[in-house]
Formats: C-alpha cells, structure tokens, sequence
C-alpha cells in the first residue's frame, strides 16, 4: 500500500488520422497508437504505482480498448473529440479536457493527489510515484523541459489536491485557445504566480525567426528557469531524449520500437 493516496489520469484516442486532424505529427513507433498498447500501459501503471483510483477520459474515440478486471479502473467518454492541440474544437484540444475531467475527479473524492501519465507513457521503477511526492516542495511537480520547444512536458504530472481550485480557475482565465498558447505553456503559466501578472501575448506561440520574438523566448525560458511555481521530477525522461533505462526510475514517452524493447527487458528484469 502507497503512502500517498493519489489518483491517475490519462486520456484515450485511437484513430486514424483526419482531415479534422491532419496537423498531428506521429511520433515513435506505430504500436504506441494501437488499441493493443493500452494494456502494456496499464500493466506499466499497475506494477509500478499504487493509485486509488485509475481515470482514463476518451476523446469520442472509435476504437474502445478492452477494460481490465480492476475495480480501480473508471473509463469517462467526453461528448466529442476536441481534436489535438494544433487543430481542435473551442477553445481547448483534447487532452485540456481530459486535464480538466481528471482534475475534478481527483478534487471531488479522498485522494490527495492528481497525477497524469499520458497514454503512450511508460514508467520504469516501482514506487516512482511515492519517489516523486517525497521530492515536492510545491504544489505542482511536472517534466523538465529538457531537450523539448516547451517550458515543461507534460509526459507525467502530479498536483496536490488544495491546487487545484486555484489551478483550474488560473488555467480558465487565460483566454487564449491551445492554438495559441499551448498546453504546456498554461500549465507552466497557470502554476505561476508571476506569470499570470504579464501581458498573455507574450506566451502566444510564433516564429522565432525575428529578434523581438528571439528575444521574447529568451524572456519565457529564464522566467520558468528561475521564476517558476512548480518542481520538476527528479527523474527523466518524458519526450526527452535518450532515455536511459539503467536509471532506478524513469518514464518516456513516443517510444520508439527500440525503446520499447528496452523497457520491456528492464521490466522483466524487475519481475525476476
């Protein structure tokens, strides 16, 4: 049993691509987007952490993946598919609406903590979670940059409970769609204190090409280098390349078909 009482989020989408959908640039190995890889994720998820609760939110997903015998397990299907963050309905894609489900769920029962792994996300080391909450000094812990366009990834995350009001009604109050400021950039913002006190043009996404848009990314790096409201794990890897699977912990995300054939030899060395 798990010191922490927490509850994991993710999302599901299986699909072709679509002309709704045409922006979205596929990473990684193609057995990451079948509806097969669900149960590699989730066998990751329940050897590795201990959660009260496992929320999956689907994006009005065409291809269902079987449900294992876990009572733990709740699979939430939202209305429509609010596409991905380059090309989606309203003002929030797909995964914000799965945050934000997720977000509520973990507020509304006994769990103490949010945390999120996204769908094609493996971990490796048992425990990882509990090793991360004993490593926060904040309210938000999220991914390091790393080698990512990004101030933060959002492979893996985890928000205190008490947060979350504060967090979601920071994150409803920039008015920009995830076209424009993505994601990353209004969890980084959201968490932020002082962030939240500048002009929201200046985290819009744009071409870096020009000196005053160079130097405006500069501006955002040291501001979430140095300003930022939220710890980082003390692991890698997330997006973030290479992944070394010789660490006692880690997660990475759009494996390739050599990572994944990484992960699953240091896993069965865990299992013997």
């Amino acid at each position: 049993m798990s010191k922490y009482s927490y509850i994991i989020n993710s999302g599901w989408w299986c699909g072709e691509k679509t002309p709704e959908n045409d922006k979205r640039v596929e990473y990684g190995s193609s057995e990451i987007r079948g509806v097969a890889f669900f149960r590699e994720w989730y066998e990751s998820v329940n050897r590795h952490t201990s959660p009260t609760k496992i929320i999956v939110v689907d994006s009005a997903s065409p291809t269902i993946p079987e449900m294992p015998d876990d009572d733990r397990m709740e699979f939430i299907s939202m209305d429509v598919n609010g596409g991905h963050s380059t090309s989606h309905l309203g003002k929030y894609a797909g995964c914000t609406r799965c945050f934000i489900v997720g977000l509520a769920y973990a507020y509304a029962s006994e769990a103490d903590y949010w945390v999120y792994v996204e769908q094609d996300a493996l971990m490796f080391g048992e425990g990882i979670i509990e090793h991360a909450i004993d490593s926060m000094t904040s309210d938000f812990m999220f991914g390091d940059r790393g080698n990512t366009p990004q101030p933060l990834q959002q492979s893996m995350m985890i928000i205190r409970k008490p947060a979350i009001p504060g967090f979601l009604n920071a994150y409803a109050k920039i008015k920009a769609t995830d076209e424009v400021i993505t994601p990353e950039m209004k969890f980084a913002i959201a968490s932020t204190k002082i962030a939240q006190w500048l002009p929201e043009k200046l985290f819009h996404q744009r071409d870096y090409s020009t000196f005053k848009n160079k130097l405006i990314n500069k501006l955002q790096y040291w501001l979430f280098k140095y300003g930022r409201g939220y710890d980082v794990f003390p692991f890698g890897f997330g997006r973030a390349k290479p992944v070394n699977f010789d660490d006692k912990y880690g997660y990475f995300q759009h494996g390739d078909d050599q990572e994944l054939q990484r992960y699953r030899e240091t896993v069965n060395k865990e299992i013997s």
